[in-house]
């Protein structure tokens, strides 16, 4: 079985990509990565069960470690997380967010359009908390 090249993925979110399966298969608490990771995108567990295709009481079983996540949720994981992170690499490179390299990205990663909208939701809002949240600890110092 070969893979297709990526065509739109970069090197760096390959390399993104790879860090956060790695940490995933080498944890001995691989439901506290995915917590950390659904955390640091802000989400609520039934935003990310909703991003998943799963309940909140299945997030809840697989980061409390009750469930161990599938090979597919594990790759659907690191696909969302990867399309995330670009979506705020783009925003903090960008006022305006190039939604044609994203689409193509995102169906590359295996995204439809829906899911696409509400991972922009999610990555923009909490992309711009953490840049309100370093403005004002700039200002305080």
């Amino acid at each position: 079985m070969t893979s297709k090249p990526n065509l739109y993925v970069p090197e760096w979110l390959v390399a993104f990509q790879k860090e956060i399966a790695g940490a995933i298969l080498l944890s001995s608490d691989t439901g506290n990565v995915i917590c950390n990771y659904r955390k640091r995108y802000g989400m609520s567990q039934q935003e990310f069960g909703e991003l998943m295709g799963l309940r909140r009481e299945s997030i809840s079983r697989i980061e409390n470690g009750s469930v161990t996540p599938t090979f597919d949720f594990a790759r659907k994981f690191i696909n969302a997380a990867a399309l995330i992170e670009a979506i705020r690499v783009e925003r903090s490179k960008h006022k305006e967010i190039d939604v044609h390299f994203l689409e193509n990205l995102a169906k590359e990663l295996g995204f439809d359009r829906e899911k696409l909208t509400f991972m922009l939701k999610i990555a923009v809002e909490s992309y711009d908390k953490k840049l309100k949240k370093i403005q004002r600890s700039l200002k305080e110092n």
